[in-house]
């Protein structure tokens, strides 16, 4: 199922039950930094942060693409001219991986955060390929593995740490 709303359009969505004359869902994260109502009048979302403020701002518009089992938000893309935003949650709406894209492709940095919040990994890409830093956290917080890509390849030094955070090897590419 497909939903498509825009910014301006969402300030004026109802966000309580009954008050445009239909009902509403509200997906509400444990943490409460991302909220998601759904208009099942009009059948159109609105994604907020814990303050309502639109998570990603200055995007003119934005289409939840993937609705979880439970009904929630599972992947939300928001749009500003040919610029692309990703967003995909788990199902207790905690960010599961964000960024950009270009053409489809990956583009930029991208964040990768566990169940709980904390950060899992940081990669930048270019056009769908892994580009520069890598680093993968335990769920601990601890690194797991850092290194470098160029084209998609592993390249230079890679380090991978025991659970605790202490070195434990290094391999060359």
């Amino acid at each position: 199922m497909i939903h498509k709303i825009t910014i301006a359009a969402a300030a004026a969505l109802c966000l309580t039950i009954g008050a445009c004359g239909g009902k509403t869902e509200k997906f509400n994260s444990a943490d409460g930094k991302a909220n998601a109502t759904h208009n099942l009048a009009n059948d159109t979302w609105r994604i907020t942060d814990g303050d309502g403020n639109e998570p990603v701002t200055a995007y003119d518009s934005m289409r939840v693409v993937e609705v979880g089992e439970d009904g929630h938000p599972a992947s939300v893309i928001y749009y500003r001219g040919n610029e692309r935003h990703l967003r995909q949650y788990y199902s207790n709406m905690q960010v599961r991986c964000e960024g950009a894209t270009v053409d489809g492709l990956r583009e930029g940095r991208w964040v990768y955060y566990h169940p709980d919040g904390h950060l899992q990994a940081e990669a930048t890409y270019a056009a769908g390929l892994e580009e520069g830093p890598y680093r993968v956290y335990r769920d601990n917080g601890a690194p797991y593995y850092i290194g470098q890509y160029a084209d998609g390849v592993p390249t230079g030094t890679w380090e991978v740490y025991d659970p605790e955070g202490n070195l434990v090897q290094k391999t060359e590419y």
